[in-house]
């Protein structure tokens, strides 16, 4: 996923980031991808050039779908909910299993579980 690389180019200044001259260029198609995911999130308009929504998702550390939920989740007033939801999507799994106490960590781990 190149979405914040093109965010962060977007927000220097760079166009044409199909002539950008990068040290190892990404698949065309990988930038061409990022670039419509960007589009489709609304943080680039048809043009290619960065939005409004655009700049402020440049400004968070955070993969651009989760950078907009955190900015609409302010306007909705459920920005700390929202926090908890990309903090805990951000990290690798918080449940560890250590080889020795491998039946005592699942049985831990069923009680988070909610039945459909």
């Amino acid at each position: 996923n190149l979405g914040n690389v093109v965010l962060l180019l977007k927000s220097l200044g760079v166009d044409d980031l199909l002539a950008f001259d990068f040290m190892d260029p990404p698949p065309q198609e990988n930038l061409l991808n990022s670039m419509y995911q960007l589009w489709f999130l609304g943080a680039l308009d048809e043009s290619g050039a960065l939005t409004t929504l655009g700049r402020r998702m440049v400004e968070f550390p955070l993969d651009p779908s989760l950078a907009k939920l955190l900015i609409h989740a302010e306007t909705e007033g459920c920005a700390a909910e929202a926090l908890t939801v990309v903090a805990m999507l951000s990290m690798p799994s918080v449940f560890y299993r250590p080889r020795e106490r491998e039946e005592e960590s699942d049985a831990m781990r069923e009680k988070f579980f909610v039945p459909e």
